[in-house]
């Protein structure tokens, strides 16, 4: 790692520690901390439900996965893009109506108490289960690239993120959101670009391409193809509306907000693609 790296890496969590303790004063109540006070704007709120739709794997064993078979990884960010989409037509809307804080509320409305309970004390295990895989996955790329020992990284990423969450409740976790989707964009366009051009046009790319870069080497037929094309779709569009996940929605300041913040984020899926 050259002295530049690390001072931008540095740099980024000095940020992200000193954006903690600018929103901490909006953190004072249940409602602040969890949801913001239901105070956020249209453009955060969907920078947020954007970037907490998908993680590090996005960049290695998607990419990697995109390397090997085509085009056939990118149908699971499409469905993503379908969700939030559908999201924007009918489901942020009435979300955001309940006026609840948090999704288990909405499980205990629709399912009752019994039902919220459990789906609350399951999601402790499983969500520090969730958090290990991403950190690992994170450790691992940024061993890799810059040398930094694995558990070094899981442990100081892990105390940051943790403090971040803590400390600055919603608020804080929306403006980093915003600013990683700022550099997320500007980094992928620029390399995008250059490798565009690197490899001679758009036109002379695909003419280059291998004959099943569509599908892949491992798929004999179509329908089959078509057939998993309909399934992960769905099964995207789905994962995006439930209970569960469209918490992102009850940042906003109303429903048309909420809206508004489910099309943005189906939009940047569709241009980070």
């Amino acid at each position: 790692m050259e002295l530049l790296d690390l001072a931008i890496v540095l740099a980024y969590f000095a940020f992200v520690i000193f954006a903690a303790m600018i929103f901490k004063r909006f953190a004072k109540t249940s409602s602040g901390f969890i949801r913001g006070g239901g105070a956020m704007m249209w453009w955060m709120a969907g920078a947020t439900a954007f970037m907490t739709q998908f993680s590090a794997w996005t960049f290695t064993g998607a990419a990697a996965k995109a390397y090997e078979d085509g085009l056939t990884v990118l149908f699971l960010f499409w469905g993503n893009a379908m969700g939030f989409f559908v999201a924007s037509y009918y489901f942020a809307e009435r979300y955001r109506k309940l006026r609840v804080e948090t999704p288990m509320e909405v499980i205990k409305l629709r399912f009752g108490r019994i039902s919220e309970q459990f789906y609350t004390w399951l999601s402790f295990p499983l969500g520090i289960i969730s958090a290990a895989i991403w950190l690992n996955g994170l450790a691992i790329f940024v061993a890799a690239v810059f040398n930094i020992d694995l558990y070094i990284t899981i442990l100081i990423v892990g105390a940051v993120v943790t403090f971040v969450a803590v400390s600055g409740g919603s608020w804080t976790v929306s403006a980093t959101n915003v600013i990683q989707l700022i550099l997320l964009v500007s980094i992928t366009m620029t390399v995008g670009a250059f490798a565009l051009y690197e490899s001679g046009g758009p036109v002379k790319m695909a003419q280059q391409f291998p004959g099943d870069f569509l599908m892949g080497s491992g798929i004999e037929y179509w329908h089959i193809f078509a057939l998993w094309i309909v399934i992960i779709v769905s099964k995207q569009t789905i994962n995006t509306n439930n209970a569960l996940t469209c918490y992102r929605f009850l940042v906003t300041t109303n429903e048309k907000e909420a809206k508004k913040a489910a099309f943005v984020a189906g939009v940047l899926f569709i241009i980070g693609l």
